[in-house]
């Protein structure tokens, strides 16, 4: 009787427990600190705190912020497909902050600084394969890094028509946050870089980055201040309408200066990326040069190995550069690209948001 008595006691605190946890699970609440330049919402709560309260990398939480509620992922990178949303604890920064991939989570939940926001533990490690997955970490030391190219994510562009020494895609070579920026400028310097499309930053902020203490990018300032450089700081949605002006605008640029070209944003990874993919595109380049040309930013900031790691490749390409050759040529998510006409849908999609048709053919003749 008194191991039934003590058996039914156990029983009863369990449930207890569960229906404790059940009423008031892991929970947490930040106020809205910087609402970030492409429209995250950063958030007074530290990532160490986050995760002593009880969250852990790869959990799916319910966020309430403004009004918005409903459920995402929480990672330490962006691990999500274009549009969704997640918490995220990136490596490097001291607070988190709830995001959408590609959009603007503040925007989209009616929030600004100051306000609160509440986020719930709602599935333990629901996400965690995904994160796991993933995981996709690099460092700003120099010495980590095989080359100064590796380093900087510097490369020639030479896919489809596209000549040698005609274009070059890069980490930026005056903004730098991630210490990368000299690197960069010699590597542009040493290319002959002639004309810039900067797809990251405003005119205001290279002033800024060339006044700051740490500022060694010389070469790069003489092409500012002979004009050679536009300056675009546009958003990271690729799928929208600002984004493709900006595109257009930065193309139509290059256009009507001489070469060689020198494409970048911060990391030189994705705005850079999108485009160019869709010059390359443009230039007869085929569905797997243009893969290969992305993904080399995975393999020299992540030391991803394309074979050893072709799950972990596969993924990230069908998530991002697959995804902009179908944004690229209309298509719907997932649609094949076999046998798509690359270079007219890279051409109709630059006719239909503004590029003229005499500067897309300058800009092809300036490339071949």
């Amino acid at each position: 009787m008194k191991k039934l008595l003590s058996l039914l006691l156990c029983c009863a605190l369990l449930l207890t427990s569960l229906t404790a946890f059940a009423e008031a699970p892991v929970t947490v609440t930040g106020r809205v600190t910087e609402i970030e330049k492409y429209g995250h919402a950063l958030l007074d709560v530290k990532i160490a705190d986050f995760l002593a309260a009880g969250f852990t990398l790869g959990d799916v939480v319910t966020v309430k912020a403004g009004t918005f509620e409903g459920e995402m992922p929480f990672f330490d990178g962006y691990y999500v497909d274009k549009g969704a949303m997640m918490v995220r604890a990136y490596p490097g920064h001291e607070c988190i902050a709830v995001c959408i991939n590609y959009g603007k989570f503040a925007e989209t939940a009616g929030i600004g600084i100051g306000d609160e926001v509440t986020i719930i533990l709602t599935s333990p490690a629901a996400a965690l394969d995904v994160q796991v997955m993933n995981s996709l970490v690099y460092t700003n030391e120099r010495a980590d890094y095989a080359s100064d190219e590796v380093f900087a994510n510097f490369r020639m562009v030479k896919v489809g028509s596209i000549g040698e020494g005609k274009l070059y895609r890069a980490a930026s070579p005056i903004n730098n946050e991630n210490n990368r920026a000299a690197t960069s400028n010699a590597l542009v310097e040493a290319a002959g870089v002639k004309a810039v499309m900067n797809m990251g930053d405003t005119a205001e902020e290279i002033a800024a980055y060339a006044a700051a203490e740490d500022f060694n990018s010389a070469y790069y300032k003489s092409l500012v201040d002979a004009g050679n450089v536009i300056a675009l700081g546009m958003p990271v949605n690729y799928d929208s309408d600002e984004f493709a002006a900006g595109v257009v605008e930065g193309l139509t640029f290059l256009s009507e200066h001489e070469g060689p070209y020198l494409i970048h944003c911060t990391e030189g990874k994705d705005r850079a990326g999108f485009t160019s993919m869709l010059i390359s595109a443009l230039m007869g380049g085929s569905v797997e040069e243009i893969v290969a040309d992305y993904m080399t930013s995975y393999v020299n900031y992540y030391g991803i190995d394309p074979v050893a790691e072709a799950d972990k490749y596969n993924m990230i390409a069908e998530k991002n550069v697959m995804d902009m050759l179908r944004v690229v040529c209309g298509l719907e998510k997932n649609a094949s690209l076999e046998g798509v006409d690359l270079a007219a849908g890279a051409e109709a999609y630059l006719l239909a948001h503004g590029m003229t048709a005499e500067a897309i053919a300058a800009l092809k003749a300036n490339l071949q």
